[in-house]
């Protein structure tokens, strides 16, 4: 008898997902019935939408960082699209709106995470006008914004963070670093005030990393951060915080507040913003027992990122093939995430951490030799550090993205779980 897998959305949690149980399906000791169901046709390689309204080389059209779903994913997965319409988990089946209702035996949600803009006074139609108001969290948001950065000829540029969490939370800090180095390209970043508006206390939300990272971008980049400060509503000239703090701009580059999926509510699976009851170590839901949840749609508390997805996705498939095989789901998450932060003029920083360890310095990946206890860190690349070497290596990752990640392969030295090898903990004693 087979067993009947549904993965719900095709962005890259799910598609890694499906693609690695259909690669090691001969792990599992009964036939498996593996079933995609998404709503876009196209994949838009996300990270690249940070360096599309700079015009970067390999980065200048939506073609450069979109491929056909159906190309992605491999023989022997059945691929719907269509729009999924509810989730029942009592008679356990998914409802589409044009292709039926999908029984399953094991139900894994990889719905990601959505901008809702309209939930900020005058957000929403400023930025549907696209003149003084845009994103980069979007495709067609990123272009418009390319075109408003071409035309822009100094004044205050504010990048803002609406609330928390939102995919990448580093993107924003990115934009910021990515904006000083082209404004001064371009001869305009003496005439430029650039500001970031977060809610939070800083730069990022971890301490070592946030105090590097404030340093960085307010010290010789020179721009401004503005902390504590929740959105309330955005007019034509300036945002507005719920204490009455504003904010001038001339350009104001939106970060949207984030929610989930609408399935998950109705279906009592999730909150009221659509993020789903996650199980931090397996990653199963923790209001049905034949569901799990990986990527942007849980309420684990790690970032909303595409290293994270790609981690998580490695941990169900594990326990999926753990339980077809008559075993318990195990506790092998741990929050894992790594990301490089551009930071401008070529170069950028590695961080790595978890649920438990913040980002500190050290080299990655978690190479060493030596003897006895005496060992050398041979990662070639240095955390919560500066360097060309961490901007080629985010750039090569389209690459990696592409034909590595989303096919299901395993990236050398780089496990789900984060390794402690070459970290320097060293460095919380200080600041403790």
């Amino acid at each position: 008898m087979e067993i009947r897998i549904v993965v719900l959305g095709d962005g890259p949690g799910g598609l890694i997902l499906a693609n690695t149980l259909n690669r090691h399906r001969d792990q599992a000791n009964k036939p498996l019935q593996i079933t995609l169901i998404g709503h876009s046709p196209l994949h838009t390689y996300q990270p690249g939408l940070l360096f599309l309204p700079f015009q970067t080389r390999g980065y200048r059209k939506l073609e450069e960082l979109q491929k056909h779903n159906r190309k992605l994913i491999s023989t022997g997965i059945e691929y719907v699209t269509d729009t999924i319409t509810r989730i029942d988990p009592d008679s356990k089946q998914v409802e589409t709106q044009s292709n039926g209702n999908y029984p399953y035996d094991f139900l894994v949600t990889a719905l990601g995470s959505r901008i809702v803009p309209e939930s900020i006074e005058g957000l929403a139609e400023r930025l549907k006008v696209g003149q003084r108001v845009h994103t980069f969290y979007t495709p067609n948001g990123a272009l418009q914004l390319a075109r408003a950065l071409e035309g822009f000829n100094g004044g205050r540029l504010v990048i803002n963070i609406a609330e928390m969490p939102i995919k990448c939370p580093v993107a924003p800090i990115e934009f910021a670093c990515l904006a000083e180095d082209f404004l001064r390209k371009k001869r305009l970043r003496e005439k430029t005030e650039i500001t970031l508006v977060t809610p939070l206390s800083g730069a990022f939300t971890k301490p070592v990393c946030n105090e590097m990272l404030t340093g960085v971008i307010t010290g010789m980049k020179a721009i401004k951060v503005v902390s504590d400060f929740q959105l309330e509503s955005v007019n034509d000239h300036r945002i507005s915080c719920f204490d009455g703090n504003e904010v001038p701009y001339d350009l104001l580059v939106s970060i949207p507040p984030h929610e989930g999926s609408d399935l998950l509510f109705k279906a009592e699976l999730g909150d009221a913003t659509g993020f789903g009851y996650t199980d931090r170590q397996t990653l199963k839901s923790t209001r049905s027992e034949w569901i799990y949840l990986l990527g942007d749609n849980t309420n684990v508390p790690t970032s909303k990122a595409g290293s994270v997805a790609h981690f998580q996705a490695e941990v169900v498939y594990r326990n999926l093939i753990q339980e077809i095989n008559g075993g318990e789901p195990l506790p092998l998450a741990d929050g894992h995430a790594n990301c490089f932060i551009e930071t401008g003029h070529q170069k950028a920083i590695l961080i790595d951490f978890n649920y438990d360890s913040q980002p500190v310095p050290g080299r990655f990946p978690p190479l060493q030799m030596g003897l006895g206890s005496h060992k050398i860190n041979l990662g070639p690349m240095k955390l919560l550090n500066e360097s060309t070497l961490n901007h080629w290596g985010k750039l090569s990752f389209k690459w990696i993205y592409w034909y590595v990640l989303l096919p299901g392969f395993q990236i050398p030295f780089v496990e789900s779980r984060m390794s402690p090898v070459g970290k320097d903990y060293s460095i919380l004693d200080k600041v403790a």
